[in-house]
């Protein structure tokens, strides 16, 4: 009886320390957004899907060109508008709607205009040279989300 209670201590003990509580899965989402960072600042973009709240959004958005630039400013032209605003891609913002384990990534338009209801904290889905495709499952608003870029 003793042995086994020595033996269920030392499962116990194992199974404790095994446990993962070194967020290392941030680390890796650092290096995930450093890469990121460098394929969205190369080239110029263009929405290919845009969703919110289950309603489809694109086609406002066909005649825009995104330009992610250095020192996070964002530039959207199309033939009759130029709007600026700022974009930004971390590790995660944490909070309750959104956990740590994945990569942010952050569109900020102050137009309360067709640009302005990009403004938001998306989660990447995916990314390639040539695509990125964005996803907010559900923000403090209630509001849904779905954002993929293709590059032009």
């Amino acid at each position: 009886m003793k042995r086994f209670k020595i033996v269920l201590a030392l499962i116990t003990i194992s199974v404790f320390l095994s446990c993962d509580t070194d967020r290392d899965d941030i680390n890796l989402s650092k290096a995930e957004a450093n890469a990121l960072n460098l394929i969205v600042q190369n080239g110029e973009w263009q929405i290919t899907q845009f969703s919110l709240n289950g309603s489809d959004r694109t086609a406002i958005y066909e005649d825009y060109i995104f330009v992610f630039e250095e020192e996070n400013n964002l530039s959207a032209n199309s033939s009759i508008d130029q709007v600026t605003g700022t974009w930004r891609i971390n590790n995660d913002a944490g909070s309750e709607f959104d956990s740590y384990n994945d990569v942010d990534f952050n569109i900020f338009f102050t137009s309360n205009g067709k640009l302005g209801e990009l403004t938001r904290n998306y989660d990447v889905i995916s990314a390639t040279n040539t695509e990125i495709n964005l996803n907010l499952d559900m923000n403090e608003n209630g509001d849904t989300a779905i954002l993929s870029f293709s590059k032009n």
